[in-house]
């Protein structure tokens, strides 16, 4: 009896110390066995992409997973390489164009990143503004890098380098497939699956600064443009930590700012 009293204590014990049990054993988990660890699975037909990022602002992580085709990426660089030049008046305008073909003929392409970061919204009860602020942190999560339309020179040696890619950008699908994009590569990204979930997204572009950055109508404070009597509000891409309505120190001019590519509802 003795031997079964003393079970039961201990028994007791564990249970009334489960948590701290719970949280000793997940600090034992190797990193390796993280459900939401970012891997690349190379495969004849596809990449899998599993993507982790944190929003410090909603104090919440998230995770999606996703796979591009690679034929999906190499018919995506085709097009862009075989595209015409638009005839455009202005800087802007060119701008435009070449966005909106990219961002159209890319757009039916990316439905298993945009399937998976519906799920996310549901499973985390996102609201519109939330989830927002979810997929640009997604895109801010990943490291920069130049695209360039000719060779990389040491003029690009302070971040990782893409050279020979025609108008210096990564289409929606290249920059899924190759986790490789600049600023212009990641706000037409955003723009191209934010309008599958019915925002208005536009694409600022600036010849003086030579950046692109996003703006979009949601709640939120600062920098912005008034479009068609509505705020639109200044969102840096390129890295971590940018919430909307802050722009770059250097760019603060916004006669410098124009529309280049805007969907609309």
């Amino acid at each position: 009896m003795k031997g079964w009293k003393f079970l039961i204590w201990v028994l007791v014990i564990l249970f009334i110390n489960k948590s701290v049990i719970i949280s000793l054993f997940k600090q034992s988990i190797p990193a390796s066995f993280s459900s939401c660890e970012e891997f690349q699975y190379p495969g004849t037909e596809s990449i899998r992409h599993q993507r982790n990022w944190e929003d410090l602002k909603y104090r919440a992580d998230y995770c999606v997973s996703y796979e591009v085709d690679n034929s999906s990426n190499q018919k995506a660089s085709l097009f862009k390489k075989r595209m015409n030049d638009p005839k455009a008046h202005s800087y802007h305008e060119f701008w435009g164009m070449v966005y909106k073909q990219l961002a159209d003929t890319d757009s039916n392409q990316i439905l298993s990143i945009v399937d998976s970061l519906d799920q996310m919204a549901k499973n985390d009860s996102l609201d519109y503004t939330s989830f927002a602020h979810a997929v640009v942190k997604m895109v801010q999560d990943i490291p920069y890098q130049y695209i360039i339309s000719g060779s990389c020179t040491s003029e690009h040696s302070d971040y990782p380098c893409y050279s020979n890619q025609r108008y210096g950008i990564t289409s929606p699908v290249e920059f899924l497939y190759t986790l490789k994009g600049d600023c212009d590569s990641r706000t037409v990204l955003i723009y191209t699956i934010l309008r599958h979930f019915d925002y208005d997204p536009v694409v600022l572009i600036s010849k003086e600064y030579r950046h692109s950055m996003l703006a979009l109508n949601i709640a939120a404070a600062g920098e912005h443009l008034m479009i068609a009597g509505k705020k639109y509000y200044f969102w840096e891409t390129t890295a971590t930590g940018w919430e909307p309505g802050i722009i770059p120190p250097g760019m603060e001019n916004k006669k410098y700012w124009n529309i280049a590519l805007k969907h609309e509802l």
